[in-house]
């Protein structure tokens, strides 16, 4: 059975208490790359989302791999800015400087944006084991072939399940095949 799917683009579509947020939507955020052809759909929800968080309706979460993902993306598009000739890992090892000097002043920006929104990065200490559940691990690697995702996905999705939230926005409609789960997505 898919997931249940709730209409972003719906503005009297209720938030619920808790939503986890994937890095697709993030990136919808981030000035000069190319974006979702449902950019606009993306940046209209996240500013609801905004005031909604801002009136303490609903909670945003970001998985710690999320935040890894979103930031590495940010990297990446910088790099690939700059490198000339060179491939982006290649301009890295060798002007490792460009990190501190060009590349934290910009995820500082975006970290302070999430702060400000506010948003709550799921730590890894939130993931303490509890008794009687899964591992990630386990649970990533179970996802991974029962909804046909891959493993960033599945980690999202266990990281959620493991603190008891069901709830995912997102821009990836592999998302959809997640049962069990209510994803928020552009219909």
């Amino acid at each position: 059975m898919p997931a249940i799917i709730r209409d972003i683009s719906d503005p009297n579509l209720p938030f619920p208490d808790f939503l986890i947020l994937d890095t697709s939507l993030l990136l919808e955020l981030v000035a000069n790359i190319p974006h979702h052809n449902q950019h606009e759909i993306a940046v209209n929800f996240l500013y609801r989302l905004r005031g909604g968080a801002s009136r303490d309706e609903v909670i945003p979460i970001i998985p710690y791999l999320v935040l890894e993902e979103f930031y590495f993306k940010i990297c990446r598009l910088y790099l690939d800015s700059v490198r000339g000739q060179l491939p982006w890992d290649q301009y890295y090892k060798r002007y490792p400087q460009c990190m501190s000097t060009n590349i934290q002043p910009i995820l500082i920006h975006y970290y302070h944006l999430l702060q400000a929104f506010p948003i709550i990065i799921l730590e890894p200490e939130d993931l303490s084991l509890n008794r009687g559940m899964l591992s990630i691990a386990d649970c990533m690697t179970n996802y991974i072939g029962k909804f046909q995702i891959l493993p960033k996905d599945a980690t999202i999705l266990s990281e959620a399940n493991r603190v008891g939230i069901f709830q995912v926005a997102t821009l990836d409609r592999d998302f959809e095949r997640a049962d069990g789960f209510t994803i928020f997505l552009p219909q």
